[in-house]
């Protein structure tokens, strides 16, 4: 399935590639403000957030002067914090957003993200504990924001990621979901 998906994936981007006017991509790494809701009997609450780091490359195809697509690929720090309890999950991440540019310098973004967990540790103190068992290996989200792209090759964005799938693998009837605030800093190294 994931073979299938990823085989997908891959297609859209090279088919959409070929119909871009312009191609451009570069880095970006920033700051998440992670948190996850829980849910179930009747109840749903969220502990505090947990502010971690993403960093990876993307790349922007334009269809036409205004519409485009701008895939990703991100190492990115989830999870939630109680007290002195933190909950560190690390994700690579492909958010697939669709954008519209209003002018040169103002975008926005939105699309699906799919995530694919790499670590999973539960942290008191100085100890911590593995608990990748206990999570789903994959993450369904919904991504939307908006970017600023500078004429230096710098652009900035801000980013909700508010997970749809459950990602609680204990067999328990609470569910578990990631949401992220994101902010970014981007660097263009290639394209207009």
């Amino acid at each position: 399935m994931k073979t299938s998906t990823t085989a997908l994936i891959l297609v859209l981007l090279v088919s959409i590639g070929s119909y871009a006017q312009g191609l451009s991509g570069g880095v970006k790494a920033g700051l998440n403000l992670a948190n996850q809701t829980y849910s179930g009997n009747g109840y749903t609450t969220s502990p505090s957030f947990l502010p971690s780091l993403h960093a990876g490359v993307y790349l922007t195809a334009m269809l036409s002067e205004h519409i485009g697509v701008q895939p990703e690929l991100l190492y990115s720090g989830q999870g939630a914090k109680s007290g002195s309890e933190k909950l560190k999950l690390t994700y690579v991440t492909l958010p697939i957003l669709f954008r519209y540019n209003v002018n040169s310098l103002l975008s926005f973004h939105a699309g699906p993200q799919f995530g694919v967990l790499l670590s999973a540790k539960d942290k008191v103190g100085s100890n911590s504990v593995d608990i990748k068992d206990e999570f789903k290996s994959s993450d369904v989200s919904f991504a939307a924001g908006v970017g600023i792209d500078l004429p230096m090759k710098l652009n900035f964005n801000a980013r909700f990621i508010k997970g749809l799938s459950d990602i609680n693998d204990t067999g328990s009837s609470v569910k578990a979901k990631n949401y992220t605030l994101q902010l970014s800093v981007g660097y263009k190294l290639f394209g207009e």
